[in-house]
């Protein structure tokens, strides 16, 4: 059992110098390299260069071998410094500390248009358009005669006169475009919450147009429109008085003979000229009648 005790120390000896004997076997090794390639003996004096190939290999695996050991005994040693350094630490009870509250933001809200507008009107362009301090505003849901048409006068005075009698509003219907491809508004107009579209399709002077059933979308007032549009008919068109017969040319008194037209003063009727040409003979044929 000796000898296993002897073994044991040399090998726990050998794992304790391994850092020593690194060193020593990378020197040779180095050496050895040397010699190899300048072809020359170095302080070892190799005596051949099979010889210093076979301690430079030696020396590098020897190198290999206590260059491992060596990092062992060395990382262990650091592991051990590292655990022992690593204390936990103690927690010290800190009062409390009031962390300031972080005001939140203000996100600026956009703003909408406003459903329900109060304007004041500047234009009546015809039944159904009209200039406001908002922009041009087209009624919704109606229409009236345009400029050159018969009852555009009477549409346009109609709306100008109700639009006239109190506080004008307009107001925005959900689903519908905002403007129309003229950049109108698209709007109800209302007076004192009254409705100019019901007021001027009850006067006959507009109709129920541009709704859900000629694709430009419902409105909340549609079948309202519509049967107010059913009970009132626009005035006809008014026929063209004829014009007056033309008057019959103004002509002397008809007398039997020239001779008695002359005894009372009515002469010189030529042809092509007078009417009264043709009521006596021309004897001579000179285009004249009743010369004197």
């Amino acid at each position: 059992m000796a000898w296993l005790a002897i073994i044991a120390v040399g090998v726990l000896a050998a794992i304790a110098l391994s850092p020593i004997f690194a060193v020593i076997f990378l020197v040779v090794l180095i050496t050895g390299i040397v010699a190899l390639t300048r072809g020359s003996r170095t302080w070892l004096r190799f005596s051949s260069r099979r010889t210093a190939a076979w301690v430079t290999a030696f020396s590098a695996v020897g190198f290999l071998v206590t260059g491992s050991m060596a990092n062992l005994v060395i990382g262990g040693d650091r592991g051990e410094e590292t655990v022992a350094a690593v204390v936990e630490p103690t927690t010290v009870p800190s009062e409390p500390v009031d962390a300031p509250t972080p005001t939140p933001s203000e996100t600026p809200t956009p703003t909408p248009t406003p459903t329900v507008q109060a304007v004041a009107v500047t234009n009546v362009i015809d039944g159904d358009t009209i200039t406001t301090t908002a922009g041009d505003v087209r009624l919704i849901g109606i229409d009236t005669p345009e400029r050159g048409q018969w009852g555009y006068d009477d549409a346009r005075t109609e709306l100008e006169g109700f639009l006239s009698a109190g506080v004008v509003t307009l107001v925005a219907v959900d689903g519908r475009d905002d403007v129309d491809r003229y950049d109108r508004l698209l709007r109800y107009v209302r007076v004192d919450g009254n409705d100019a579209g019901a007021h001027m399709i009850g006067t006959g002077w507009a109709i129920a147009k541009y709704d859900g059933r000629d694709g430009y979308g419902s409105h909340p007032l549609q079948d309202d429109y519509i049967a107010s549009d059913a009970k009132h008919e626009m005035p006809a068109e008014p026929a063209p008085e004829p014009e007056p017969a033309p008057a019959e040319p103004e002509t002397d008194p008809r007398f039997g003979t020239c001779g008695e037209a002359n005894d009372n003063g009515y002469s010189d009727y030529q042809e092509g000229v007078d009417p009264e040409y043709h009521w006596y003979q021309d004897r001579d044929g000179d285009g004249w009648v009743c010369e004197r």
